[in-house]
């Protein structure tokens, strides 16, 4: 009964998202957003709807049982295959479509910032900056496998070695691509501008914080992410398709490391012995 519960819940919660949005954004920030700005704002909360309704929140032990850190490089790798299952077709194209859009349309005027700063939410923003800090997600995941391997806890240990391989990834995409694109930061300070390096890490560990505690957890996780990518926009950091791409590419790699192919599973009916396979 619990369990048709949230499944009602999570779908209930997905067609009201998917019908109000566009409605609903602007009577909660009371205007204070064009009716523009609010549609590609709803695209970050869009692939916040797709995953939290839809991604795997059971709770399930990895595919791959091997914690250690010898093992480390070689799950990397293995997983990079992972970028292109099919849960990842969402964030990509919705993340797509609202970079290219939100770039070419909304970032020359940039009228978000300003919008931002009158909530007067710096605290709320200070913390999310804070939160998709590197080195933070670095302690934390680091910490986990640490604090797992010590309790014998396998669970932790999965979650705070796909937590930290999840960072390194991020890390690595994000930082090739601010170099390879160039673009100049609103404020002028740099050209690493693209994509918003906070957004990619805070995005990446939300999948892993849904595989292995519940879609409750993921979230709240993906609220937080959320935050951040606002906080960068509030700051003249970033542009929001800066943030928008970091959120998509977050989810996709984040989705990638905690993947689990489909489970064969054999089922032998009747007196002839008629074999069924079912992928599970």
């Amino acid at each position: 009964m619990l369990h048709l519960l949230v499944e009602f819940s999570r779908r209930e919660f997905s067609r009201l998202f998917y019908c109000r949005i566009e409605n609903v954004i602007p009577e909660l920030l009371g205007n204070a957003l064009t009716r523009t700005e609010s549609l590609f704002l709803a695209m970050i909360l869009l692939l916040v709807s797709t995953e939290v309704c839809f991604a795997d929140g059971s709770n399930d032990l990895s595919s791959d049982p091997d914690t250690s850190v010898a093992h480390f490089p070689v799950k990397f790798v293995d997983d990079l295959s992972n970028l292109f299952v099919p849960e990842n077709i969402a964030p990509f194209a919705v993340g797509t479509a609202g970079t290219v859009l939100d770039w070419t349309l909304l970032d020359g005027q940039n009228s978000l910032a300003g919008d931002l700063r009158n909530w007067n939410t710096q605290p709320l923003f200070d913390f999310g900056t804070f939160y998709g800090e590197g080195w933070v997600e670095g302690f934390g995941s680091l910490g986990c496998w640490s604090v797992g391997a010590f309790t014998n806890d396998l669970r932790v240990q999965e979650f705070g070695r796909d937590a930290f391989q999840s960072l390194v990834e991020a890390t690595i995409v994000v930082t090739g691509l601010k170099y390879a694109v160039g673009r100049e930061r609103p404020d002028g300070s740099n050209n690493l501008s693209f994509p918003s390096g906070h957004t990619i890490v805070a995005f990446s560990f939300a999948p892993v914080v849904q595989k292995y505690w519940g879609w409750e957890a993921g979230a709240a996780a993906y609220l937080i992410g959320t935050v951040t990518a606002l906080s960068r926009v509030e700051g003249y950091h970033h542009y929001l398709s800066d943030t928008i791409a970091g959120a998509a590419m977050g989810i996709i790699i984040g989705n990638s490391v905690v993947y689990s192919p489909p489970k064969d599973v054999s089922v032998n009916m009747g007196f002839s012995q008629i074999g069924i396979t079912l992928k599970i």
